[in-house]
């Protein structure tokens, strides 16, 4: 647990009662259409002398690099507003965050706001009683902070049975927009003008420039080898059923012939040696350093590149496509990604609740887009100075033509959301385990990917025992994967 007191603050008292519920009548603020001259945006929490008061805890995960910090900043501000309040943290790696949080709530120590990594995650803790309702937070200034409509119940991603219970960090199309960057000076080097539009023109570049790096240059590393699947299977890729059918389709051609094309770079030595044991933070790290040309990438490697390598040649692209053309793009599932909750059993929910509008103010997504580079789901927050940055113009290019709105089982099948949950917290039942034991041990893929099909075939048996439409609530046979999903 760490602790920090003090730091000079940015946010005006007035502008930390905006949006806050509990005082709205003391604080006279005028919200939304309410004749007052502040900007209705600009929200975070209530407090001040005669206001809230008392501990909390927040258990968060210190990423990307430089997160410790900047919460930490960030709280002592909330703190400064809200003098009587104690903002105690917790950090947890990504990769334990969840387990720990379990683990403190099942000793009854859990935390009073909490970072839930996503869609599984939230359903886990609600389903088991841990997560509160959010509801009083929202009002119009609340729903102004976000993108027109991204907070309908049966689509924001953010609700569980019509009740608002997590709010988003991120952009909603931050984590489904996915990059092919790459370094226009070392193609050039190589006799290259543009990056691969297709999966023959990668591996022929590739190739090529790792035979002539000479071992201090390589053309490529499958850092998320997914990304090539997901233009080429209409389906969400774990629990792997795919949506136009209701069945399980993992082993279906096209993904096997993606995992397959990384299986045959890695056995020809293309590949940049000992990727599948990179942490996070090494993909950039190594780009910026000049040794890799190119990678599949998430979008906030793109702001750690530049602060490593600010004058390096970065090229931002679609990811490549199979010859035959694209068959699904990356999908949304939902408007908004659930980070930040709060516990049902806080000892203290009024500064708990203040704590959570707090993390969904403008001014915080601001302070996060500003430290980050981050697009954050508040986009007026940075929306005006996104298309003056290259980079960040570039990743809006992708995602504007790279992704559509696909079927969402887990909010919209009502029975179908226990197997959602079930199949896709097994870790047993993750693409990851069958791709890299193909790509790095070189052996095949399609029986990998069969077995984890003939397991969720076998959940979805057992499920329908008790709900026996589940197949007809998995499958959307009117969705054409090239067009976005619309309810109705």
């Amino acid at each position: 647990m760490t602790r920090t007191q003090g730091s000079a603050g940015g946010f005006s008292r007035r502008s930390v009662l905006l949006g806050a519920g509990v005082v709205m009548a003391t604080a006279g603020c005028n919200l939304v259409g309410g004749g007052g001259d502040e900007d209705p945006t600009d929200a975070g929490t209530s407090g001040g002398e005669g206001g809230l008061s008392g501990e909390i805890t927040v258990a968060l995960v210190p990423d990307p690099p430089g997160a410790s910090e900047f919460y930490r900043a960030q709280f002592d501000l909330f703190e400064e507003a809200n003098p009587g309040v104690t903002v105690n943290i917790i950090e947890n790696p990504s990769d334990q965050q969840l387990n720990a949080l379990e683990l403190m709530f099942q000793q009854g120590e859990g935390p009073d706001v909490m970072r839930v990594q996503g869609s599984g995650a939230l359903t886990r803790f609600y389903d088991r009683g841990w997560v509160a309702p959010l509801d009083d937070l929202v009002n119009d200034d609340f729903t102004a902070r976000f993108p027109e409509g991204s907070l309908e119940p049966t689509s924001s991603g953010l609700h569980r049975e019509g009740k608002l219970v997590s709010i988003p960090l991120v952009w909603g199309d931050w984590g489904y927009t996915h990059l092919w960057l790459y370094n226009t000076d070392i193609l050039a080097e190589n006799g290259y003008d543009a990056p691969p539009a297709t999966w023959d023109e990668m591996v022929e570049m590739a190739t090529t420039i790792t035979e002539n790096g000479g071992g201090s240059v390589f053309g490529v590393a499958p850092v998320a080898p997914q990304y090539l699947i997901e233009v080429v299977q209409p389906f969400a890729q774990k629990p792997g059923v795919n949506l136009t059918t209701g069945t399980p389709d993992l082993a279906n051609p096209d993904g096997v012939a993606a995992v397959e094309l990384w299986r045959q770079l890695q056995a020809n030595g293309v590949n940049m040696p000992g990727w599948e044991s990179w942490d996070g933070g090494r993909p950039f790290t190594e780009f910026a350093a000049g040794r890799l040309a190119m990678y599949p990438s998430a979008t906030w490697h793109v702001a750690e590149i530049r602060k490593l390598a600010p004058d390096i040649g970065l090229g931002i692209a679609s990811i490549p496509l199979p010859e035959s053309g694209r068959v699904a793009y990356a999908a949304r599932s939902a408007a908004h990604q659930p980070i930040w909750s709060m516990s049902s059993e806080s000892a203290n929910p009024e500064v708990a609740l203040a704590a959570m509008d707090f993390l969904g103010s403008v001014d915080f997504y601001r302070a996060y887009y500003e430290e980050f580079g981050s697009f954050t789901a508040s986009q007026v927050a940075w929306e005006d100075q996104a298309q003056e940055n290259e980079d960040q113009a570039g990743i809006l290019a992708v995602a504007a033509t790279d992704i559509r709105t696909s079927p969402n089982p887990e909010l919209l099948a009502q029975g179908a959301e226990a197997f959602w949950a079930d199949a896709g917290g097994n870790a047993d039942l993750d693409l990851k385990n069958a791709y890299l034991e193909s790509i790095v041990n070189n052996v095949d893929y399609e029986p990998l990917a069969a077995n984890i099909d003939s397991q969720v075939e076998a959940l979805i048996v057992q499920y329908e025992a008790d709900t026996p439409d589940l197949r007809d609530l998995l499958t959307f046979a009117d969705w054409d994967p090239l067009e976005d999903y619309t309810a109705g």
